[in-house]
């Protein structure tokens, strides 16, 4: 007797199980139709979106190159503008201790010398007649 009502529980238990089920699967089904839609669908754009892609990948690559050669000129005028101040320094340097040798650099020390005295001598003056 506990046999057959435990079997028929069973049975019951089995059957709601599979009622249950049903929908579930009946879900799969759909969704299993609605990805091969979309797959077909990715599948027939997907080329198209490669290709947009590699374009995309062309145009970038050709602008780094432009900005690259760009960034390159730029630097090798840099280069020439810094390399002339440096031969301007150097030269600037090797000729003025040779320009404070000559007697006009020494005669103009002299006058401005005197130009000062004078100046400092006039403003005393000036100072002692207020």
């Amino acid at each position: 007797m506990y046999l057959e009502i435990s079997l028929i529980i069973l049975g019951i238990t089995c059957l709601i199980l599979v009622i249950f089920c049903i929908p579930v699967l009946l879900q799969l089904g759909r969704a299993a139709k609605d990805i091969t839609v979309t797959l077909e669908t990715l599948n027939q754009r997907l080329p198209t979106i490669l290709k947009s892609m590699e374009d995309i990948t062309a145009n970038i690559n050709k602008s780094t190159a432009t900005v690259n050669q760009g960034v390159q000129y730029f630097s090798s005028t840099i280069n020439r503008f810094n390399n002339a101040l440096g031969n301007i320094a150097y030269d600037v340097e090797n000729i003025v201790p040779l320009l404070m040798r000559q007697p006009l650099y020494q005669k103009i020390r002299n006058i401005v010398a005197v130009v000062k005295g004078v100046r400092v001598f006039m403003e005393v003056m000036m100072a002692k007649e207020r």
